[in-house]
């Protein structure tokens, strides 16, 4: 029972990535329909920043803060110069195009970086004893910010005009312009929201993991399976609360069995959850297209 409850903690942390980068992924997906491959490229982005910048001796938070602003940066211009073009072309285009740029971004940081991986120190040291689960501190915080910033993401949809308006332009584009709305400029604020959610994730969690140029491919498959788990009328409560089941599922995997069946027990899982019901857990209304 003590290991159960230390590897579903430890699997909470690991959910707080996951959490994240689906997050980003749904809104880009929901508000524009990308699938963009490329968006784990942004939680690596983030994590390599989070270490120049403590290198260059920035504080920690001050170095996030400087993360998420740059992700989302960087997010806005490539919808703006990339995905935009790539989308007036065809679904295939969007789907071959982020790949390349998956490719070329994890490129790029080898180049900066090397290959070796890299390591950034927790802010803070010490941990917390509840019962028979030992974590530690930073980790908990991880937990909590994760929380933190999934309550604010849903403020921001559901209690902000630019909420409003992209609600509309995920519910139809074609009807939202005609109401006024600049769904250009909606788009382009999405996927920077989006990416810099990713940026964020890479950021917080460059403490409690190795930094390499390849680190982002596992959480974009598993946000792409939150995604497809959850199906299209899923809401992004549903989404936060599959992207911690799937880690938690993930740790027990690697606790119980071995650390080379975690990725069997997820992908098995998936297949199996397709075949029985190939729609996803929450069915797309009739005559709703998308829903937040």
């Amino acid at each position: 029972m003590d290991l159960f409850l230390q590897q579903s903690a430890n699997g909470l942390v690991l959910g707080g990535a996951y959490v994240l980068v689906a997050l980003g992924l749904y809104l880009i997906f929901s508000a524009m329909h990308i699938p963009n491959f490329a968006h784990g490229e942004m939680f690596a982005l983030g994590a390599f920043l989070q270490y120049a910048l403590m290198r260059a001796g920035l504080p920690f938070f001050l170095g996030m803060l400087v993360v998420i602003a740059a992700v989302g940066l960087v997010g806005a211009c490539l919808e703006r110069l990339v995905f935009r073009r790539l989308q007036t072309v065809s679904t295939v285009a969007v789907l071959v195009g982020s790949l390349a740029l998956a490719i070329v971004v994890q490129e790029l940081l080898m180049l900066a970086f090397g290959k070796d991986p890299l390591a950034v120190s927790a802010p803070f040291d010490g941990r917390v004893d509840l019962g028979p689960i030992v974590i530690s501190s930073y980790r908990l915080f991880i937990i909590a910010m994760v929380l933190v910033a999934s309550a604010g993401i849903g403020l921001l949809v559901h209690r902000t005009v630019y909420g409003r308006k992209l609600r509309a332009l995920a519910q139809n584009k074609e009807v939202a312009q005609l109401t006024g709305i600049n769904t250009s400029l909606i788009g382009t604020a999405t996927f920077a929201l989006g990416s810099a959610l990713a940026g964020f994730a890479g950021a917080l969690l460059a403490p409690t993991t190795s930094i390499h140029p390849h680190m982002g491919f596992q959480p974009t498959l598993i946000a792409f399976v939150v995604l497809v788990v959850v199906g299209a009328g899923g809401r992004m409560n549903t989404v936060i609360a599959c992207g911690f089941l799937v880690a938690v599922v993930e740790t027990l995997a690697a606790g119980y069995i071995s650390n080379t069946a975690r990725q069997i027990v997820i992908f098995a899982g998936l297949v199996v959850f397709l075949a029985v019901r190939p729609e996803g857990a929450v069915q797309q209304a009739s005559s709703t297209k998308v829903r937040l």
